[in-house]
C-alpha cells in the first residue's frame, strides 16, 4: 500500500487512541506507552507522528473540533432565522456529543487540566461560537448596554452544562437540557417570552440526524 495511506492510517489510530484513553483515564494517566499499544502502532512510530503526549493531545484536539466544525457547516442552513440557526445549533452539538463521548469528554473536559496549551485551544473554540450569537444583538435594541462579554459567557456557560454531564456520566440527561439551553442562550437577545417559545419548539421538533462523524476513525492496518 503506498506509504502515505498507511502513515494516514496510523496517525488516525493514534488520534483515535488518544480520545479513547483520555476519555477513560484522564489526560495525566494517559502515557505514550499505551497510546502506541492501543493503536496497535511501535513506539518509534507515534514518534514519527507527534513528538510529545502533549502534541498527540492537540492534534486529536483539532481533529475532533474540525470534524464537528464540518457537520454545524453541513446541517445549519444560514437562511434560517437566527433564533432557528441557535436552537438547531444546541441541538446539533447535543447529538455530536452523544454520538461521540470520547471525542467531547477529550475537547470539553480533559483540554481544561491538560496544560496551558490545551485550555487556549479549549477557548479558542468557545470564541468561534461568539460571533454567531453575536448576531442577536441586531434583534435587541438595548443590545448597546449588553455586556461585552455576553456571548463567551454564554458559549462556556452551555460548554459547562455539557462538561458536568460528561464527567458524570450522566449524558443520558442531555437531550432534557436542549430547552433550558435555548432559552438560557435566546433571552439576553429576544426577550424571556420570545426564548420560552423558541425552546418550546425544539423540545417538539423532529430531531437532526447526523451524518457520518468523520476524522475520529481507526481503520484495521
Amino acid at each position: 500500500m503506498p506509504a502515505d495511506f498507511v502513515a494516514n492510517n496510523q496517525r488516525a489510530r493514534i488520534l483515535f487512541a488518544v480520545s479513547e484513553l483520555v476519555a477513560e483515564r484522564g489526560y495525566q494517566k494517559t502515557t505514550i506507552d499505551l497510546i502506541a499499544k492501543t493503536a496497535r502502532v511501535a513506539l518509534s512510530t507515534f514518534y514519527e507522528h507527534f513528538a510529545s503526549k502533549e502534541e498527540a493531545f492537540l492534534a486529536a484536539f483539532d481533529n475532533d473540533v474540525e470534524a464537528a466544525k464540518e457537520v454545524f457547516e453541513e446541517l445549519l442552513d444560514p437562511d434560517m432565522p437566527w433564533t432557528e440557526q441557535v436552537a438547531v445549533g444546541l441541538e446539533i452539538f447535543i447529538e455530536l456529543v452523544l454520538a461521540e463521548p470520547s471525542r467531547a469528554k477529550l475537547c470539553l473536559v480533559a483540554s481544561q487540566s491538560a496544560g496551558t496549551a490545551a485550555f487556549k485551544r479549549y477557548q479558542a473554540t468557545l470564541e468561534r461560537v461568539a460571533p454567531k450569537l453575536r448576531e442577536g444583538r441586531a434583534l435587541n435594541p438595548m443590545a448597546a448596554k449588553l455586556p461585552d462579554a455576553l456571548e463567551m459567557a454564554l458559549a462556556g456557560g452551555v460548554a459547562w452544562l455539557v462538561h458536568q454531564r460528561l464527567v458524570k456520566d450522566e449524558t443520558g440527561e442531555l437531550r432534557k437540557l436542549l430547552p433550558e439551553m435555548v432559552q438560557l442562550t435566546l433571552t439576553p437577545y429576544v426577550g424571556e417570552g420570545e426564548a420560552r417559545r423558541a425552546a418550546q419548539a425544539a423540545a417538539t421538533r423532529e430531531g437532526v440526524v447526523l451524518p457520518e462523524v468523520q476524522g475520529g476513525g481507526a481503520g484495521e492496518m
